[in-house]
């Protein structure tokens, strides 16, 4: 299987996260207009704990495989290391899957909130089948092969949304819960279409392969190595989710407990964690694939450690200033061109909360790109334990500031306050260690050139929303988003003319 360099590897990977993210947002708008907020509230309550489970048992595996088999050269080593994965990680996602469909009733009454009981046990199942996706995304990353990675990403999506829009508009008929439920059935069927398509293509690849080499290793030891490489990427990646889980379980309480009914509280936690934040995560996923490259990349050539560094972040940056600029300045018309006609006026306002949570959000796209690229670093280059020590005091500083901030002046915004502080003090954490270990990839000079070209983008779209064109949304967002790639990466260029461009695009190319 041909391997492909960095750079191949990122735009594989950023095309198909793109297109994949564009489907979840096609994907949300009408199943916000079948289930309405408080169905999205009650769907949005699904996915911290599913993300949480999905952490222990499988998130890390693709980072962990990756890495073992970038730096295996043995063709024979390489088929057991993912043998082995997909025993270990098999039994601990069934043993999750179980966890999660048996705690299904506990976990919702936790929550305050009982509707979501039937989703929990429809999704338990696709615990066991994420476990062994990661691992054949894992063993293709560790090629240096994203296009499995890639396409396996757009399938997922496309048949959540064919399968999750077909059965929560079926079952809707039966209440608001069944209708959640239905949408969330659609998550564990298109886990299934997606598992037989790497299945497929593994068993294709093999079928073609003549290489057989004698392996020198023991299965002993490949276990060994697995679980030492996974154990410290599982406890940073649970983290956030961790995180989100005790959002899910404490800010609709706390909201309730400072004048908000049950139904305004989830209606405010649906707008957060389901409205605004998959529109701030769409730009983050695009740069975690940048993450995703860089491990197998760093573990295979730690020689050229500081420039692949430098060069990971300036990609990331280059992506996540524009875009948190634009998703400031554009924030009303953004909400207004995806979920304006299913937002109402009620005793909450959730157009105009969603349009402001997103205009403060927009700078969390720039912190979770930098720390997510700050960790896969660490990791590339063997220092596991570093993003979990700094992350946790992050944690905890979130988790206080959240008891603090949730009340009836701040509301949903006292959320949005709290995780600003987990990144800021995560980042700076990361930093420092790097710093301290004389890491030599300076990029003030770069970072603060984004940053006026970023600011310059956001002055051009203000000038320009200051005219009326006579359009409506859906032709005039184009136009600005247009506009703002043009402008920033006019100005980019303009002010760094001594560093050639291409360099911020291509940090390394291998020869293979």
């Amino acid at each position: 299987m041909k391997k492909q360099t960095f750079f191949k590897g990122v735009f594989v990977l950023l095309i198909a996260s793109l297109t994949a993210k564009l489907l979840g947002a096609v994907y949300r708008i009408p199943l916000t207009w079948i289930l309405g907020a408080e169905g999205l509230g009650v769907y949005q309550l699904v996915f911290p704990v599913f993300s949480l489970v999905l952490v222990l048992s499988s998130t890390a595996v693709p980072t962990a495989i990756s890495k073992l088999i970038a730096t295996e050269k043995n063709k024979t080593v390489i088929k057991q290391i993912l043998k082995a994965s997909l025993i270990l990680f098999s039994a601990v996602g069934l043993l999750f899957g179980l966890l999660l469909l048996f705690g299904a009733d506990f976990i919702s009454k936790l929550q305050g909130n009982e509707m979501v009981k039937l989703s929990y046990i429809v999704i338990a199942p696709s615990v066991l089948f994420v476990a062994l996706i990661s691992c054949f995304r894992g063993y293709f990353q560790g090629l240096l092969n994203m296009t499995p990675t890639a396409l396996s990403n757009i399938f997922e999506q496309l048949f959540k949304l064919i399968f999750g829009l077909s059965f929560s508009f079926l079952f809707l008929g039966y209440g608001l819960e069944y209708g959640v439920m239905g949408a969330v059935l659609g998550v564990t069927l298109s886990e299934v279409v997606t598992l037989l398509y790497l299945l497929m293509l593994f068993v294709f690849k093999e079928k073609n392969s003549k290489e057989k080499e004698k392996s020198l290793t023991s299965y002993k030891l490949i276990f060994k190595n697995i679980i030492k490489t996974s154990v410290p990427i599982i406890v940073a990646n649970i983290i956030i989710p961790l995180s989100l889980f005790i959002d899910s379980l404490l800010v609709v309480n706390l909201l309730y407990a400072n004048g908000f009914n049950v139904q305004e509280s989830t209606i405010l936690w649906g707008l957060d964690s389901g409205v605004v934040s998959s529109i701030i995560n769409l730009p983050v996923v695009l740069t975690m694939q940048v993450a995703t490259c860089v491990v197998p990349n760093l573990a295979s050539d730690l020689i050229n450690k500081e420039k692949n560094i430098k060069g990971a972040m300036m990609a990331s940056l280059n992506i996540a200033i524009p875009c948190s600029f634009g998703v400031m300045i554009l924030a009303p018309q953004i909400i207004s061109l995806l979920y304006g006609n299913t937002l109402i006026d009620g005793t909450i306002n959730e157009f105009a909360t969603a349009s402001k949570l997103l205009m403060f959000s927009a700078f969390l796209i720039l912190l979770t790109s930098t720390l997510q690229i700050q960790n896969a670093c660490l990791q590339g280059i063997g220092l596991l334990k570093v993003p979990v020590v700094n992350m946790l005091i992050g944690f905890f500083v979130k988790l206080l500031l959240l008891f603090v901030l949730v009340n009836q002046s701040l509301n949903i915004f006292g959320v949005m306050i709290a995780k600003y502080s987990f990144f800021i003090c995560v980042i700076i954490l990361n930093f420092a260690y790097m710093f301290k270990k004389q890491f030599r990839f300076d990029v003030k000079k770069e970072f603060f050139v984004s940053l006026i070209a970023g600011g310059t983008m956001a002055l051009a779209l203000i000038v320009f929303n200051n005219f009326n064109f006579g359009l409506n949304t859906f032709i005039l967002l184009p136009l600005e988003i247009l506009l703002g790639v043009l402008v920033y990466f006019g100005s980019f260029v303009c002010l760094l003319p001594n560093i050639e461009f291409k360099k911020f695009l291509k940090f390394r190319k291998q020869s293979l």
